[in-house]
């Protein structure tokens, strides 16, 4: 088997690009570059021109910022997670199927060799029969080592498309994706509703969240939606107030199916969305169920995550 000293861990999001150095035996971070260009604006500056494909013009980017690392670091291989693997994105690969393994050995990978001795190990996202993910299934494999002690459960992990991840004695078996983050933010910022919400206050108003908790777990998320204007028009709520609670209506939504679980639940999340959750979960959720990891826990669940595939691609 091959031994690394180093790697590139690359998170390709949507909105964002970010390069770390990664000392392999330590996940100790030795640098770091992050840039605003994520797949969805390089795609769209793809489009622009007919020269290069696309392959290549990605991959020309991605040599371009690794040029911004230090210059004893440019060459380890590039681990590539996220949507770098989407059909807008660097290269298309199809996606695994669940069940998920917790080492992340069933995953889809390509060792790509691209122009200026770039050696990419780019990892799939994965699918269920009706739904999918990119970027997140390698968290969860990342995490697998904080699950395995329980088991069983249920693994959240909030974001703009929150996933809920079934976990079985060292695997995923089913994936449920949750438009909450993008609902609020289209809700709040696009629609009617827009004139009567406003965040200035970064101190979580409980009870205003919790009360759109309950109301969201009782499945009136459509029913009372339009009564964050109401709120504000007739009963003069103020516009912070009703930030939290249309965050706690549309959260509530998310969880109500989880009730009545007996399983163990895993949050994972950095704040402030960790904290919302957090506050959401626990009115359904005895404290012996509930395991919290912080952002710090997620940070470090793609360095392991991508290390776990690298281990299984040098093997």
């Amino acid at each position: 088997m091959k031994k690394r000293e180093y790697f590139i861990s690359c998170d390709w999001g949507t909105s964002n690009f970010r390069l770390r150095v990664v000392e392999n035996s330590s996940l100790k971070i030795l640098a770091e570059h992050k840039t605003d260009q994520g797949i969805k604006s390089l795609y769209e500056k793809y489009l622009t021109q007919t020269v290069k494909d696309q392959t290549t013009y990605f991959a020309e980017y991605l040599a371009s910022e690794i040029s911004n690392l230090p210059k004893i670091h440019r060459k380890h291989i590039v681990v590539a997670a996220g949507m770098a693997s989407a059909n807008i994105g660097l290269y298309e690969m199809d996606y695994a199927d669940f069940p998920l393994n917790g080492n992340g050995d069933n995953l889809k990978w390509k060792h790509l060799k691209l122009p200026n001795n770039l050696e990419l190990l780019l990892i799939s996202g994965a699918k269920t029969n009706s739904e999918m993910m990119r970027g997140e299934e390698i968290q969860a494999v990342g995490l697998n080592d904080q699950l395995t002690p329980y088991q069983k459960g249920v693994l959240i992990l909030p974001g703009t498309h929150s996933k809920h991840l079934t976990y079985r004695n060292s695997q995923y078996l089913d994936l449920k994706n949750f438009m909450t983050g993008e609902l609020f933010e289209v809700l709040s910022q696009k629609s009617i509703l827009s004139n009567s919400i406003l965040k200035e206050n970064t101190i979580i108003n409980e009870n205003v969240f919790i009360e759109g908790v309950k109301l969201g777990l009782k499945g009136l998320l459509s029913e009372r939606l339009f009564s964050v204007r109401a709120r504000h028009i007739l009963d003069h709520k103020p516009k912070e107030d009703n930030y939290y609670f249309l965050s706690g209506l549309l959260i509530g939504d998310e969880i109500k199916y989880l009730a009545n679980t007996v399983d163990t639940i895993f949050l994972v999340a950095p704040d402030p969305v960790f904290s919302l959750y957090k506050i959401a979960l626990e009115q359904i959720i005895i404290k012996e169920k509930l395991i919290l990891l912080d952002g710090h826990y997620l940070e470090k669940a793609l360095l392991i995550g991508q290390q776990k595939i690298l281990k299984n691609y040098d093997q």
